[in-house]
C-alpha cells in the first residue's frame, strides 16, 4: 500500500494594530468686554494665561472689536447751502502687558453721515433749515493680530492672568462748509478676545489581551477553512 503525498496549501493572514499617538490641535478662547461710555477713557482688560501643562503652544491670536456710538449735531453758517459730513469716530488701542507696554492693536470705528443744509437761518440751534441733529449713529471695526514666535508667548503663558490697557479717544470731525459748527456725543466700547492654539497628544489606548483559548480556536478555524487536499491516490500490488 502506498499513498502519494498530499499537497497542502495553508494561507495565514495576520493583522497587527499598532497604537499611535495622534497629535491634535486644540484652541482655547477667552474674552472680556468694556461697555460703551463717553470718550476719552482708559480701562484695564484682564484675561487668563495659557496653562502650558495642556500642551505645546503654537500661536496666540488677539482680536479687538471696537464700537463707536453717539450723535452728531451740525449747523451750516455759510451764506449758501452746503452738503456737510459728520464723522463720529473713535481710536481704540490695546497695549501689551507691562513692562512692555507697546501697542498690540488699534481699531478705528467710524460712522459717517451726510446732510444737505440750507444757508444759515440766523438761529444757532442745530435745527431748522440750516441745522440738524442725528442720533443713534454707530459702527464697529474689528482688528486682529497673530503671534507665532515662541519668544512672544512669554507674557501670556503660566498661572493666573495678564492685563492689557484699553484706551478710547474720540476723533469725531465735520466737513463740507467754510462756516460749520459741529457738536458730538461720542461713546466707545470694545470686546477683546485671546485664542490659544496648541498641540496635545492623546493618551494611547491600552491594547486588549486576547485569551489563549480564543487564539487557538481562531487558528484551528483558519486552518480548517484554508487547507486544500489537492491529490490523494492509493495503489495495491
Amino acid at each position: 500500500l502506498s499513498i502519494s503525498k498530499a499537497k497542502v496549501m495553508v494561507t495565514t493572514v495576520a493583522a497587527i494594530l499598532v497604537p499611535m499617538n495622534a497629535v491634535q490641535a486644540s484652541t482655547l478662547t477667552y474674552e472680556s468686554t468694556v461697555d460703551l461710555e463717553k470718550t476719552n477713557f482708559e480701562k484695564q482688560i484682564t484675561l487668563p494665561k495659557f496653562d502650558s501643562s495642556l500642551g505645546e503652544l503654537e500661536s496666540v491670536l488677539f482680536e479687538l472689536s471696537g464700537n463707536v456710538e453717539g450723535s452728531v449735531s451740525l449747523e451750516n453758517e455759510d451764506a449758501t447751502a452746503a452738503l456737510v459730513t459728520g464723522n463720529l469716530a473713535a481710536e481704540i488701542s490695546l497695549k501689551k502687558p507691562l513692562p512692555d507696554d507697546s501697542l498690540l492693536l488699534v481699531a478705528l470705528p467710524t460712522a459717517s453721515v451726510n446732510q444737505e443744509l440750507s444757508a444759515y437761518d440766523g438761529d444757532f440751534d442745530f435745527d431748522g433749515a440750516s441745522g440738524v441733529k442725528l442720533t443713534d449713529i454707530s459702527n464697529t471695526k474689528k482688528e486682529s493680530t497673530l503671534l507665532t514666535i515662541p519668544d512672544d508667548f512669554t507674557p501670556f503663558v503660566g498661572d493666573g492672568s495678564f492685563n492689557l490697557l484699553l484706551e478710547a479717544i474720540g476723533n469725531s470731525t465735520a466737513t463740507g462748509a467754510g462756516n460749520l459748527s459741529a457738536r458730538f456725543e461720542t461713546f466707545a466700547g470694545a470686546t477683546v478676545a485671546v485664542s490659544y492654539t496648541y498641540a496635545k497628544k492623546d493618551e494611547p489606548k491600552p491594547r486588549k489581551k486576547v485569551p489563549e483559548s480564543g487564539v487557538s480556536a481562531t487558528i484551528l478555524i483558519g486552518l480548517a477553512a484554508t487547507m486544500v487536499l489537492t491529490k490523494s491516490k492509493i495503489r495495491f500490488s
